[in-house]
């Protein structure tokens, strides 16, 4: 039918493109917002460790429930609620762990919303503001929960990650690859080298994390 009206329709595929192109923050820039996110807080600092080392959409940071996080002194996951109702387990490294349970001390672990402000749990707004309050400190203006989501794919790309394990762990797959996920976790595999602690990390250029959605 739109080849008859002379229209031309392009459909683009859905690609996890390769590390080195724009949008991921470099590793100077992670470590200076990491800095940041710890200077404001246990609070912040936790929702930065979810959103850039678990790959968290910003309305699957803001789901999240105390009892979505399990952490023991060796591993530890977090459950997201993603879209249409798909629920993956992302392992997460020692940096996030430390994060997170340190928030984790303030809060308490009862069950409920995880992340709580004075005025009650936070919003998707409240997120971002956190964020865009986190990329000022760093001076990064405009930083979005996005481009942390880019940066943790891109982190599992020049780690190793192969195009379907990073795609299952940001929830676009219906499953995860169970092996490729359990790999992940394993401190010995190179795909998680997003878990080393931005202080091990030496600085690079800009980088380009996958499509997302």
């Amino acid at each position: 039918m739109y080849a008859q009206m002379g229209l031309r329709i392009d459909v683009k595929r859905a690609t996890v493109p390769k590390p080195g192109e724009p949008d991921a923050l470099t590793t100077t820039e992670q470590g200076a917002v990491e800095r940041a996110a710890t200077r404001r807080g246990a609070r912040d600092a936790a929702i930065i460790a979810v959103l850039l080392y678990a790959g968290a959409r910003e309305e699957e940071c803001v789901r999240l429930e105390a009892d979505d996080i399990a952490i023991t002194a060796r591993t530890g996951t977090v459950r997201l609620h993603g879209k249409g109702d798909q629920v993956r387990t992302v392992p997460i490294p020692p940096t996030a762990r430390a994060r997170i349970t340190a928030w984790l001390d303030i809060r308490g672990r009862q069950p409920g919303l995880l992340w709580i402000g004075q005025r009650g749990a936070l919003t998707i707004s409240g997120i971002v503001q956190v964020v865009l309050a986190v990329g000022d400190d760093a001076k990064l203006p405009g930083l979005r929960p996005h481009r942390l989501r880019h940066t943790y794919a891109t982190r599992l790309r020049e780690g190793g990650a192969d195009v379907a394990q990073v795609q299952a762990l940001l929830g676009h797959a219906s499953s995860a690859p169970r092996l490729g996920i359990s790999a992940l976790a394993q401190p010995s595999k190179p795909p998680s080298s997003i878990a080393s602690s931005t202080r091990h990390s030496r600085a690079s250029g800009s980088s380009r994390a996958p499509g997302l959605g």
